[in-house]
């Protein structure tokens, strides 16, 4: 645990062989240290000079010869601190320059963002994002389960109601003929029977999710990109000219 906490702090296996065996030893030679601990000449001195630059790590000389000795423990507490010194200066300094990156980004870039939500809380989680959004549900091959949230449901649907949020639905021929079908602020067609699938396209704002419903266990994937819901709003126009009212 020791090694692993010396590690996140910013120091090398090998600076931490050495500090440790330095600990031992009130002053020692370099001779004498390599003695004592299994590593190579060269990484004794370069982890040696390493940790006098962190201050870990000072020496004497007595008759022309190097006594290296380890600082008191509590040093590591001011190197912590020296880095969070450091590291408020870096951010800064990064604050400094962020316009500057910023304007380097091409003005037409596409910007997207990407989720992956599982099961019931997750469809729950991605209704909820409905109401956040104000915006009109538009569904592509809708199969009608989400009355099957039974404790859910009726209150989403009493504050989309109450939103005002409006539903398009293009249901799969199976659901015809359901309560769900007939709710208020809600358009619904029906696509042909041999469209039917498990899957269901939400599109909403800048949104589009793709649910996987696997018996009751529903699988979304989010895409975040206004290009990408403006496209899937254009299919839906072109599907809903197609699909049948009853």
């Amino acid at each position: 645990m020791e090694e692993k906490l010396l590690q996140e702090i910013g120091l090398t296996k090998s600076e931490i062989i050495v500090y440790s065996a330095l600990l031992k030893h009130s002053s020692i030679k370099v001779g004498d240290l390599m003695k004592s601990i299994s590593l190579h000449r060269s990484r004794v001195y370069e982890a040696i000079n390493k940790l006098i630059g962190k201050g870990l790590v000072s020496y004497v000389i007595k008759n022309k010869v190097k006594y290296f000795q380890a600082a008191d423990p509590e040093r590591l507490l001011s190197f912590i601190e020296e880095q969070k010194e450091r590291l408020n200066e870096k951010e800064l300094s990064i604050k400094k320059i962020l316009p500057e990156l910023k304007k380097q980004i091409p003005i037409n870039m596409p910007n997207a963002e990407a989720h992956v939500f599982y099961g019931k809380e997750g469809f729950k989680t991605i209704r909820k994002d409905v109401l956040k959004q104000k915006q009109t549900l538009y569904l592509i091959g809708a199969v009608g389960k989400e009355d099957r949230l039974e404790y859910f449901f009726p209150g989403f649907n009493k504050l989309r109601i109450k939103s005002k949020i409006k539903w398009k639905i293009l249901y799969d021929y199976e659901v015809k003929g359901k309560a769900i079908t007939k709710l208020p602020f809600m358009e619904a067609r029906f696509l042909p029977k041999e469209y039917s699938s498990p899957t269901v396209i939400n599109v909403y704002g800048n949104r589009v999710v793709n649910v996987l419903w696997n018996e009751d266990n529903p699988l979304c994937f989010m895409i975040i990109n206004k290009d990408i819901a403006d496209s899937y709003r254009k299919w839906f126009d072109f599907m809903w000219k197609l699909g049948s009212n009853n």
